[in-house]
């Protein structure tokens, strides 16, 4: 027995290292193959072209491509209604004047009323819708704005010639004039800010557009 030990020992080493030799080894993560990889990459990149392509939010449209809200067409609206009232209203008082003269009866008179009530107005207004639109072409509404601008002026007429005014009499006659270059041009400018037409905005087709892009690891 003492002799055979050695013997037990060598072959018990033997077989330990073939069992070590023999082990089934151990997995290993390999590389996805390309076939693998390719459709989620392209599912990823799809996914961010589609996010980048993607159209921006409609935001609202200007307030003054919408129609209110443009000064300019505010100023230079009034302005020429004002300035134009200034000049206009008293050649239209000093012709209807001189029509009241022309002659005896009722007559001249109801075509100088006629004349002072009606013929301010209507050359007033053209002044005022000429240039605002020389400034928004095809957005001023005519008809609006003339009748705000004739309704005030008759109110003011209506009122001075019921007071007692004298056209004649330069105090009254100033008078008269700036309250109607002032209120009604600006009642009018006010009304034809509010209802004028609104700009056309033609809004670009989006175009979407999927790049494939092919990432293959070897």
């Amino acid at each position: 027995m003492p002799g055979r030990r050695p013997l037990v020992l060598a072959v018990s080493l033997a077989l330990g290292a073939c069992a070590g030799e023999l082990a089934a080894p151990q997995a290993t993560m390999l590389p996805a193959s390309p076939a693998v990889a390719a459709p989620a990459l392209l599912a990823g990149v799809a996914t961010s072209t589609r996010t980048s392509a993607a159209p921006p939010e409609r935001r609202a449209r200007p307030r003054k491509d919408r129609g209110p809200g443009d000064r300019d067409f505010v100023i230079s609206h009034f302005s020429a209604g004002a300035f134009g009232t200034i000049v206009i209203s008293p050649a239209t008082y000093f012709l209807a004047a001189k029509v009241g003269e022309t002659g005896h009866g009722l007559g001249p008179a109801v075509g100088a009323l006629l004349l002072g009530a009606f013929l301010p107005p209507i050359l007033n207004y053209t002044v005022q819708w000429a240039v605002g639109r020389g400034i928004a072409p095809g957005r001023d509404r005519f008809w609006p704005g003339f009748l705000v601008r004739q309704v005030t002026h008759l109110g003011i007429f209506v009122g001075a010639v019921v007071g007692g005014a004298d056209f004649r009499n330069l105090g009254h006659a100033t008078a008269i004039v700036l309250g109607d270059a002032i209120v009604g041009s600006g009642l009018a400018t006010m009304t034809a800010e509010l209802t004028r037409r609104p700009r056309s905005v033609s809004q670009a087709a989006t175009t979407e557009v999927v790049v494939p892009v092919l990432e293959v690891k070897f």
